[in-house]
């Protein structure tokens, strides 16, 4: 199984209740022939939100708003993330990340997960 994870910032001038509502209602469904497929076994958005320092109290943003989850098979991210998606679909994605994101403030990772045994520890 394959991880891949992404950082998104949202576009200024979006309020976050109004980024949350666009990516859940209108973003994240230009994806769903693509993630109803054999082969996503999960998909997920964690919307992040800073807590204070434990000692100083203070609040500090690493200026990303939401990670994005695919938890998929080799063929799947090999088909959408190497092989990718038409130009016609990346173009409509491109155009509605910038009613969204701060594409300049977009990263897409695989995730290579280490568990640590706590009964070890």
């Amino acid at each position: 199984m394959i991880k891949v994870v992404s950082l998104f910032k949202k576009r200024d001038g979006l309020s976050t209740a109004e980024f949350r509502d666009y990516y859940e209602n209108n973003h994240s469904r230009l994806f769903a022939d693509h993630l109803k497929v054999p082969g996503v076994h999960r998909y997920t958005r964690r919307y992040l939100e800073p807590i204070p320092d434990s000692i100083t109290g203070a609040v500090r943003h690493s200026g990303f708003d939401v990670i994005m989850e695919v938890w998929c098979d080799e063929q799947w991210y090999t088909d959408y993330f190497v092989n990718q998606p038409s130009a016609e679909f990346r173009e409509l994605v491109a155009e509605d990340e910038e009613k969204l994101f701060d594409r300049t403030q977009m990263f897409t990772y695989v995730v290579k997960e280490y568990d640590t045994d706590l009964s070890a520890l």
